[in-house]
């Protein structure tokens, strides 16, 4: 009968032991790989919320575009939001950062700073000088060439005036209206593109679609060009980071900008700027974004 008693004991005891017993924290658990989304995921958070809190109460989100009217409340809020990665970029040192930061350049016409500097100096912000002022500066002028492109409209397909006679590599696409064959010009560009490609929970979707209704992807041609058109639209987080690295390499990609057309607003560089000091006054707050 004790041996009996006993075995049964052995058997049951490890059992008990391992349900009673105090296990590890563990602080930071591998993620498991999960199959990409047919969709791209809603990102949130609440540093996140407040960039957000931040748009919907400016004096930007009001503003009446010359022949554009009222900006969509997502588009305001979505290149806020990816301004404030841009930042958490220029914090890491990143190098896509480096050049969307980097003092205005002597090549008017090249880079979108320097081309518009005499609007900037009457803000005032300085272009001398690399660093958040530039990148504020570019932020604030990319707002104005997407309302002149689009209206916008994150979804905007390729630019019909444009002509249907051309390879898709050259079709437009999104609320800045900026195509594949652009990527040539920096490596800085494809790595972007292969960045969010990997990420699709970072494209900011549901952000951008507020206030702006969408029919089917409007898409010209075939292949890696038609692909680009629509990854523009399904990541207009991408879309705004690929166009203000652009606005620094080719301004002449834009006709709004070669055209002066594009409004720097000041109530949109104060949205900014707001933006920039909450990001500066939490260090975590880029872990959200």
């Amino acid at each position: 009968m004790m041996k009996i008693l006993t075995l049964i004991l052995l058997l049951v005891a490890p059992q008990v032991y391992a349900r009673g017993a105090k296990l590890p924290v563990i602080k930071n658990p591998p993620v498991q790989s999960q199959p990409a989304p047919e969709t791209a995921p809603i990102q949130d958070g609440p540093y996140i919320d407040h960039i957000k809190t931040l748009a919907s109460e400016s004096k930007c989100i009001s503003t009446s575009w010359t022949g554009r009217g009222r900006a969509p409340a997502g588009y305001i809020k979505g290149v806020a939001l990816s301004y404030a990665r841009s930042l958490c970029r220029l914090k890491d040192k990143s190098s896509l950062s480096t050049l969307m930061s980097a003092q205005k350049s002597t090549n008017a016409s090249k880079d979108a700073l320097t081309y518009y500097q005499n609007i900037f100096n009457s803000l005032p912000i300085s272009l001398s000088t690399a660093g958040v002022e530039p990148l504020r500066a570019l932020y604030t002028l990319g707002m104005g060439l997407g309302m002149r492109e689009s209206s916008g409209s994150y979804c905007e397909g390729w630019d019909r005036s444009a002509g249907s006679n051309r390879p898709s590599s050259a079709a437009e696409a999104g609320a800045f209206q900026t195509s594949y064959d652009s990527m040539v010009l920096s490596p800085e560009l494809s790595k972007l593109y292969s960045e969010y490609k990997a990420a699709p929970e970072k494209c900011f979707l549901d952000v951008f679609k507020q206030g702006t209704s969408c029919k089917a992807p409007n898409i010209l041609g075939t292949g890696p060009g038609a692909d680009y058109q629509a990854f523009n639209i399904a990541c207009p987080a991408f879309a705004t980071e690929y166009a203000m690295t652009m606005l620094r390499l080719s301004r002449s990609h834009y006709g709004p900008i070669n055209r002066r057309e594009a409004q720097v607003v000041p109530a949109c560089h104060d949205l900014l700027k707001s933006v920039q000091d909450f990001i500066e006054s939490d260090p975590y707050a880029c872990q959200d974004i």
